[in-house]
């Protein structure tokens, strides 16, 4: 029985499927031809001295890359094999491409990493909070970088006249630890700058390696002033962005966090100047009504007031007195009148002559110390329309009505003028009321 022949894509189908038993795997090579198309695949070649493989990184592998690899850069590339059927070629298809040592700088990092948190340097409550508005900020990184020239513009954008310090340092390679820790302790001195900012542009591992040294990551725990990380890009982190105080996306979002918008803080001082002229004229129109309140209270309770009180007090007494007098006067009158009668009719026994004699004494004693016998010689006893004794001119003003009593009854009168030392006049005289 012959073979049944295949087609050229059923082959390519069965190469696949057996080449797919070679993966995962590791494979270390230089990179060259290495191309990003328009659709976001990475295409490039690996090769080494005696071999030369084709290697594809689709898009969605290809946006999780920290750094985007370069021509003649040894790499190591893990990933699987694959078929390209138009092609008959076989060819590597990557999941993650790291620079060589890349590996072993990872597990320095973690295992540094464990040993700091250990210690507590990554702990969210010693983390301090930013100033809302420093005197100066504080920038350590590298003198005319990129990285600087955005956080200038940052900070200027929001807030024109913050003074910035800067304490240049190196960010990569074997002396920059030892330079970003100078720069800190330098910037930390300094008797106006209030916050730090410390960081760099993106970058591989091996380029943000200084961030990952653990004199810097001391430095930063032991700084006395708040510092923020701004290094590399988003998806960059180093061991200084987990123990600075706040770690800032990049260097441009850095600078908005440390100093507050200009023209926003204008306009809240504006706001808050108003509210509180409002709240002191409120406290003011309060402390007036309480002060008027108080001047009332004291006014009422003075001695001026309770004299005013007593007087008329006195005046109201002194009208109901004159009244009970002339009731009185004219009741005893009568009795005497009826007695003296009674005595008369009665036998002139001695002792009813002696009482006689004596209510006759007893009488005109009544008689002379009655209103009515002072009244009887001329006098007149005068009262204001409420009834008041009028004792004085002054409280009978011109226009005012006014009674007399005089022997036989009341006399209703208006007040002309008032003359002291002489009579007053006095004029439509109603004549006798009974």
């Amino acid at each position: 029985m012959s073979e049944q022949p295949l087609t050229v894509a059923a082959l390519t189908q069965r190469i696949a499927a057996s080449l797919e038993d070679f993966g995962p795997l590791s494979v270390i090579g230089e990179l060259s031809q290495v191309k990003v198309a328009p659709s976001g695949h990475l295409y490039a070649t690996l090769k080494d001295p005696d071999a030369v493989i084709s290697l594809v990184m689709w898009r969605s592998q290809v946006i999780r890359q920290a750094r985007m690899p370069k021509d003649g850069e040894r790499v190591v590339v893990r990933g699987s094999l694959s078929v390209y059927g138009p092609r008959g070629q076989y060819q590597l298809t990557a999941s993650r491409i790291s620079a060589v040592g890349a590996g072993d700088l990872a597990a320095r990092l973690e295992l540094l990493k464990q040993k700091l948190a250990a210690e507590g340097l990554f702990a969210e409550d010693r983390k301090r909070p930013l100033p809302y508005l420093p005197r100066a900020v504080g920038l350590a990184t590298a003198s005319g970088s990129a990285a600087l020239a955005d956080l200038l513009h940052s900070i200027q954008n929001r807030f024109p006249t913050m003074p910035v310090v800067v304490a240049p340092c190196l960010v990569q390679g074997d002396r920059a630890a030892t330079d970003i820790v100078a720069a800190l302790r330098r910037l930390a001195a300094h008797p106006e700058v209030d916050v730090i900012i410390a960081g760099r542009g993106g970058g591989s591992l091996e380029d943000l390696w200084a961030f990952n040294e653990e004199a810097v990551v001391r430095a930063i725990a032991a700084c006395p002033l708040p510092v923020v990380s701004a290094v590399g890009h988003e998806t960059d982190w180093t061991l200084a962005d987990l123990v600075a105080d706040v770690r800032a996306k990049t260097p441009t979002a850095a600078g908005e966090l440390v100093v507050p918008e200009l023209a926003a803080l204008i306009d809240q001082i504006e706001d808050r100047s108003l509210l509180l002229d409002r709240l002191i004229d409120g406290a003011m129109a309060d402390a007036r009504a309480r002060l008027a309140s108080l001047a009332a209270h004291r006014a009422l309770a003075g001695p001026g007031h309770r004299l005013a009180i007593w007087t008329q007090r006195h005046d109201e007494l002194s009208a109901r007195l004159a009244g009970v007098i002339d009731q009185l006067s004219d009741d005893a009158r009568t009795r005497c009148v009826h007695l003296s009668e009674r005595l008369k009719a009665a036998a002139p026994l001695a002792p009813l002559r002696a009482a006689r004699e004596r209510l006759a004494a007893n009488a005109a004693r009544l008689n002379a110390l009655s209103p009515l016998a002072v009244i009887g010689r001329g006098y007149a006893v005068v009262r204001d329309a409420h009834g008041r004794i009028v004792r004085r001119i002054d409280q009978a003003p011109a226009g005012s009505q006014i009674q007399a009593r005089v022997e036989d009854g009341w006399l209703s009168a208006e007040v002309l003028r008032g003359q002291r030392g002489g009579l007053g006049e006095v004029g439509d005289l109603d004549g006798p009321q009974g």
